[in-house]
């Protein structure tokens, strides 16, 4: 059982990636922004944290094995705010977790991140991730980066296309990405990783430990 804070926990990936954590017997920690995003964990017996990702986040006053970071701007704000969560938030909440003394992060990247990104409607996005994937690869933490293709809401198959690049593109149901960043935390063949994910037939399990 690992203790865990998840940053970006009231996100549509986020929340699903605390559900997977409490099934499997881990005691999440939901980060949020907002006092009145509280209840809606805390009626279901997770612990919450608030704080905000624009600010340095006290990661050890929560005492984590691990931490997370599924947060995002979202697809309706605008290039500055993706800057300063998916990219300054993240490199900060990076340097928070080496500060706390936590090894084990777990990040949800993008496909096409690419810090040199061009030409595409969303780059900006793409460079950000791009970004902060690199950074992260530079410290000595026990990373995994799940780079997964556009999100959907569709019910998890718990089935996968997992490798270090899929040279493609395409979807993957919100659950699958929360199963494989949970499932990440119990394969050690996943530490100093990253990986593409998308919709595939391969079990989850089986995914990772062939890495």
């Amino acid at each position: 059982m690992m203790r865990v804070l998840i940053a970006g926990a009231n996100g549509k990936t986020g929340a699903r990636v605390v559900a997977q954590l409490k099934r499997r017997g881990h005691e999440p920690v939901a980060l949020l922004r907002e006092e009145s995003q509280r209840p809606r964990f805390e009626m279901v017996g997770v612990e919450t944290y608030v704080a905000d990702l624009e600010d340095w986040v006290d990661v050890g006053a929560v005492h984590p094995d691990a931490v997370m970071f599924a947060a995002g701007s979202g697809s309706r704000t605008g290039k500055d705010k993706t800057i300063l969560v998916d990219e300054i938030g993240a490199i900060h909440f990076i340097d928070a977790a080496i500060a706390a003394g936590v090894d084990r992060f777990v990040m949800l990247g993008s496909i096409n991140a690419d810090p040199w990104s061009e030409g595409h409607k969303i780059s900006h996005y793409y460079r950000a991730k791009g970004i902060v994937d690199f950074y992260l690869q530079q410290t000595k933490l026990d990373y995994t980066i799940v780079r997964p293709g556009r999100l959907t809401d569709e019910p998890g198959a718990g089935t996968v296309d997992l490798a270090p690049s899929l040279g493609r593109g395409g979807d993957i149901a919100r659950d699958d990405v929360a199963h494989v960043m949970a499932e990440s935390l119990e394969v050690p063949n996943t530490v100093r990783k990253a990986f593409d994910i998308l919709s595939g037939d391969r079990p989850i399990r089986q995914a990772l430990e062939a890495l």
